[in-house]
């Protein structure tokens, strides 16, 4: 019921320009609103697309990223094995509030990131996206109705 909360209109879309090393992450997208910005994103779930995330992705579009639906009650972290582009990550709640932003630098298989208490998805985009749109822990990010 939670992940209706955000992803209640999922869909397949293929409007993503990001250049891949390998398949796509995910054949399912989701358009989402962050402020006035709508975005492309992959949705992943599966245990193994959650591991992947944006390993072997090349290139993100301006306004493309990933939001990762997380298992509930369990403790989520992050890395950036295989992932050769600098990415910031919003940590969401179920109501897609923001519950904190950190970027994370490529290349840098060893360091954790680790999602806060509440954490229900988390998305992934380009490094500074968040920043350069306005936004900000406390905001809300909502699926395009």
């Amino acid at each position: 019921m939670a992940a209706l909360t955000i992803l209640g209109g999922i869909c397949v879309v293929t409007a993503h320009s990001a250049l891949f090393a390998s398949s796509p992450p995910s054949s399912i997208s989701v358009e989402l609103i962050a402020g006035d910005k709508a975005i492309d994103a992959w949705v992943v779930f599966a245990q193994e697309e959650l591991e992947q995330g944006l390993s072997g992705v090349l290139w993100l579009g301006e306004n493309e990223g990933m939001i990762f639906v997380l298992p509930k009650k369990t403790q989520t972290k992050f890395h950036m094995k295989g992932v050769t582009i600098p990415l910031s990550i919003a940590y969401l709640n179920w109501r897609g509030k923001i519950l904190k932003i950190e970027d994370m630098e490529p290349k840098t298989p060893e360091r954790i990131y680790e999602a806060p208490d509440g954490t229900r998805y988390a998305l992934e985009m380009n490094q500074g996206w968040f920043e350069r749109n306005g936004l900000k822990e406390g905001d809300r990010i909502r699926r395009k109705s």
